[in-house]
């Protein structure tokens, strides 16, 4: 702000040519201001650590899906990744996580209905995963700072 007045200050009493001056060295020293604070320096957010692992939901590999974990207390973020042919990798916090996995699969010989006759229907999905794994889970991982997270879900339909 003092910089604004001082700048406002000079160009009253300044030429065109030194107005012209002054308004790219602004300009020069508010693009150098914003990108020393926008510069990657040091990470301020919290330590993240490998996790990995495998996904079967009744003994069958789940090709396609999302797995997340969440800090047990709610109070930290949310790490999620793609589940690809089973198998899961990415960087989470430490400590204890409550995990959340969902997954849909085509409901085969069924179609969602068309905006108009000319269209080819488009096959339906289903989430197949139990709430249990996902939206009221019940499913507990302790992420550590040091040593392997490496962790297998065995899901079960409950039939």
């Amino acid at each position: 702000m003092i910089t604004l007045s001082i700048a406002f200050f000079i160009a009253c009493k300044a030429s065109k040519h030194q107005l012209t001056k002054i308004f790219f060295l602004s300009l020069l020293l508010l693009v150098f201001g914003v990108s020393v604070g926008c510069s990657g320096g040091k990470d301020n957010g919290p330590a993240t650590y490998p996790v990995s692992g495998t996904v079967t939901f009744d003994g069958t590999t789940v090709e396609s899906g999302r797995i997340q974990f969440r800090s047990s207390d709610d109070k930290g973020k949310a790490y999620s990744t793609e589940i690809k042919a089973g198998s899961f990798k990415f960087k989470t916090e430490a400590g204890e996580m409550k995990v959340e996995i969902t997954a849909s699969r085509e409901v085969p010989g069924k179609f969602g209905e068309t905006a108009s006759p000319d269209e080819e229907p488009q096959p339906l999905y289903e989430m197949y995963i139990p709430e249990i794994y996902n939206q009221k889970s019940t499913l507990k991982e302790t992420v550590k700072a040091d040593g392997e997270n490496e962790f297998t879900f065995e899901l079960k339909s409950g039939k």
